[in-house]
């Protein structure tokens, strides 16, 4: 309440040079009331009693392109507490008032829909901000919310419409964003059984951001569900080319690729390549199961135990206690090895580069400040510790 009423000062102040510019002009026909008002106003907020200040000066001002600031103001400080149906009730008021000009009238407007976009009202809100586009003051702002709702209401093919309205005419560019918007609209197309659509869909991703790691996987996963590995593989080296750390994130599909293929050469050499290039537990572990297999035991025992001595961490202490068993299958050995993986828990770790949203999830949209492809994979979570 408190802080409510600090707000307000500015409000009262307005208030009182709005009266007292009417007064001076003589313009007033009521200013003694209009001053007992005034300071009726003043001791409502000297008393915390903020609602009924407010209450106040809304009665207190006149409607005019001198005072509607102040009502819009006062509109917008009952949506950021929270109070999203005094704003709309606020604002509903003063457009029905016939006095109201034209610039005025659209400025309620634009307010309006803001409030129904807080209160989840999103066709209410559409329905003025396709109004408000027309009205090139206003076109940013509508283009920024249409885009909104359309991405709430997955709507994808307006979502895409608006995303390349708003880079036409914002500094910034969407391609990302546009990118997000192909991709939500292939799935869409391939719920629908429009394959060829998906994949047209997925190419224009690749147009507008050729770093668009989600197309790529995208098709990849296509050409799983139709057994295509040689065309899933080749989608998911071009991943490992955009962006190389997030080989761990889709290890298994890299590796389901090459088995199917029948290629353990060329497995080998990509998880070497990648364990060389990559700091990741998991990759560790393929890489030191493959070792095994094609190359011996000892060797796998051998790099682990100088991966070890590099770059001390309980996933690498793990897989040596894990190769250690080979050479010596003994109580403490079984013991040591079982106390490890019980502790042991090398977890993947997503971080969002706009708000620094953190997750063990990759989310395409960040859910905390809802960018798109601003997540990335920055490391592990080891025992409780940053790797």
């Amino acid at each position: 309440m408190i802080e409510l009423t600090l707000m307000l000062l500015p409000v009262a102040a307005a208030s009182g040079w709005y009266f007292a510019s009417k007064h001076y002009a003589g313009s007033s026909v009521k200013s003694s009331l209009d001053h007992a008002s005034y300071f009726q106003g003043l001791n409502y907020l000297v008393n915390n009693q903020s609602d009924k200040a407010i209450d106040v000066f809304v009665n207190l001002l006149e409607v005019d392109d001198e005072s509607i600031e102040v009502h819009l103001a006062l509109g917008t400080l009952f949506r950021k507490r929270g109070e999203v149906e005094k704003a709309i009730r606020l604002h509903q008021n003063l457009i029905a008032r016939p006095e109201l000009s034209q610039k005025a009238r659209l400025g309620i407007l634009n307010e309006l829909g803001m409030d129904y976009m807080h209160a989840g009202l999103l066709d209410r809100a559409e329905a003025l901000f396709i109004e408000l586009e027309k009205h090139h003051e206003y076109r940013l702002n509508c283009t920024k919310q249409l885009l909104s709702i359309y991405q709430q209401e997955k709507e994808w093919d307006n979502a895409i419409d608006y995303g390349i309205k708003l880079d036409s005419i914002n500094a910034a560019s969407q391609q990302i964003l546009l990118a997000h918007l192909y991709c939500e609209r292939a799935l869409q197309a391939r719920d629908e059984g429009d394959l060829k659509g998906a994949k047209n869909l997925l190419k224009k991703a690749l147009k507008v951001d050729s770093l668009c790691i989600r197309s790529n996987l995208t098709n990849a996963q296509f050409a799983l569900r139709e057994s295509k590995y040689k065309a899933a593989l080749d989608y998911l080296l071009n991943i490992k080319q955009q962006n190389i750390q997030f080989v761990p994130v889709f290890l298994d599909m890299y590796l389901q690729c090459y088995d199917e293929l029948n290629k353990p050469k060329e497995k080998f050499n990509f998880l070497a390549t990648a364990e060389a290039e990559v700091e990741s537990p998991i990759i560790t572990k393929a890489f030191v199961s493959v070792l095994a297999e094609q190359k011996g035991s000892e060797n796998a025992y051998v790099f682990i135990k100088n991966k070890l001595e590099q770059k001390p961490s309980m996933a690498n202490l793990l897989l040596f206690s894990d190769l250690s068993l080979a050479k010596e299958d003994s109580s403490n050995a079984v013991l040591f090895y079982k106390s490890l993986s019980s502790l042991n828990y090398a977890k993947l770790l997503f971080h969002c580069d706009k708000c620094g949203f953190d997750s063990e999830k990759l989310n395409w949209m960040c859910p905390s400040c809802k960018a798109w492809g601003a997540i990335q994979p920055v490391g592990f979570l080891d025992s409780k510790l940053w790797l």
